[in-house]
């Protein structure tokens, strides 16, 4: 092979190697394009979903304002009885306050409520006491303070052994609230279907 032929084949291997080169960047560069094409329309896409979740939060927070602010009001009294002693302990302060000595009956029982996370537990007090009617009526309205959550479920007034005096029969349910529950809405929309 003369010089001629040598200097051709070389330069059609260096042109082959350029090509191949020039190829498989041009190869890249389409697929970088591509990617780069994908990730911005999954960026475009990721933008429009986080617009939509703030659209749909600051509509949440409007639509709830009232109920948060209610519940933030509510808070402090849900707090102060957490236990069945917390509430036990209200009645005996209420009653030792008032001055009322004459206590027949008491007792209190807890129901536990399965499906409420946030109200779980329930304590059912029954109380017959005996005393004079302004001591009475003051301690029933000093309790609705102490437990403003409570719920009278049976009262029955009567007259006390004496004229001034009265008897209460009263049965009072104190939930027990956890206001840090948090409810599954997945759960309960499968409950629904």
């Amino acid at each position: 092979m003369n010089p001629k032929q040598l200097a051709c084949v070389v330069l059609m291997i260096f042109i082959g190697i350029v090509t191949y080169c020039a190829q498989t960047v041009h190869q890249k560069v389409t697929a970088m394009r591509k990617e780069a094409a994908g990730a911005e329309d999954a960026a475009n896409a990721a933008d429009t979903a986080r617009q939509t979740a703030e659209i749909l939060v600051t509509k949440t927070r409007a639509e709830t304002e009232e109920l948060r602010r209610f519940l933030a009001a509510w808070l402090p009294f849900t707090q102060r009885t957490q236990t069945e002693q917390d509430v036990e302990n209200a009645f005996d302060f209420s009653l030792r306050e008032r001055g009322i000595s004459l206590v027949n009956s008491r007792s209190s029982s807890s129901k536990a409520s399965r499906g409420d996370k946030f109200m779980p537990k329930v304590i059912q007090t029954k109380l017959v006491i005996e005393d004079e009617y302004a001591k009475v009526m003051n301690w029933f309205g000093d309790i609705e303070k102490r437990l403003p959550l409570a719920k009278v479920t049976a009262c029955s007034l009567t007259g006390g052994s004496t004229v001034r005096q009265m008897r209460l029969d009263v049965t009072i349910e104190t939930p027990i609230v956890d206001a840090g529950a948090t409810l599954d809405v997945k759960e309960d929309k499968k409950k629904k279907s």
